[in-house]
């Protein structure tokens, strides 16, 4: 299920394995909760600066992924207000 909102961030890291950002989200209206997410490998040093920004300020995030089960990559991530 492909789903484009805003979320609540309660972490972020990068696997000292693999590199890849992950971070935890939950959505706005419902849709997940506290759900394990990846940054597309591309994206990667973009969406932890956001996130971490995010975290820093406590804001919410915007974000675009196709799917919304564990450890599913965004593509797209934006700080809200």
């Amino acid at each position: 299920m492909a789903f484009t909102g805003k979320c609540s961030i309660d972490s972020a890291g990068i696997n000292s394995q693999d590199n890849r950002v992950h971070f935890y989200l939950k959505a706005d209206d419902g849709s997940f909760d506290w759900t394990p997410f990846l940054a597309k490998q591309e994206h990667n040093r973009e969406i932890l600066a956001l996130a971490l920004a995010a975290l820093t300020s406590s804001s919410k995030v915007v974000i675009q992924t196709e799917f919304t089960t564990p450890w599913a990559e965004v593509w797209w991530f934006d700080l809200s207000k």
